[in-house]
């Protein structure tokens, strides 16, 4: 179970770092309030939980 958790953990990262541009580039081009924040808060919430997981299973 501790393999899954860590999957999904570089999965999140994974998706987190994915996301990180597409946020710039949206607040760049329609200032903060215009932004998608999903791409970047959702992976992030689902690393800590996976992180948290992980740590718990040791």
């Amino acid at each position: 179970m501790k393999k899954l958790w860590l999957i999904i953990l570089i999965i999140a990262i994974a998706g987190l770092l994915t996301g990180v541009p597409f946020l710039i580039n949206g607040i760049a081009q329609r200032g903060a309030g215009g932004v998608n924040y999903g791409r970047v808060i959702f992976p992030l919430i689902i690393g800590i939980v996976a992180f948290c997981l992980y740590k718990k299973t040791e």
